[in-house]
């Protein structure tokens, strides 16, 4: 489950922040602002004011679709991996036995 931001860390990276992103410096207009988990919430990111940034909404999707999800995705798999519980590879299937490729292409 997602743990949120309490408003008393919100109220503080909003102040921190001076009304602007902390990333492209663009003014935040009224109640525009996203808070965001620098480490996020899926990786061991606690709601705290050292992990909470204030963004305006362009960054924050940014971060969010080109930064945390994959990093994220890529945890889940490792994960997985390690614990053994990986679907199999689903590939080419073999050909059966006595088929040769080489001598099916001759023939056609």
């Amino acid at each position: 489950m997602r743990r949120e931001f309490p408003a008393k860390v919100k109220v503080a990276a909003f102040e921190r922040s001076g009304g602007h992103c902390e990333r492209c410096t663009a003014m935040i207009i009224g109640g525009q602002a996203r808070y965001d988990h620098r480490v996020p919430d899926a990786l061991g990111g606690e709601p705290t004011q050292e992990n909470c940034q204030c963004l305006c909404r362009t960054c924050h999707d940014l971060k969010t679709r080109k930064t945390d999800v994959p990093t994220i995705a890529k945890s889940k798999r490792v994960h997985a991996r390690h614990i053994n519980a990986k679907d199999k590879k689903r590939g080419f299937r073999k050909p059966p036995p006595g088929y040769n490729a080489w001598t099916r292409r001759i023939e056609t």
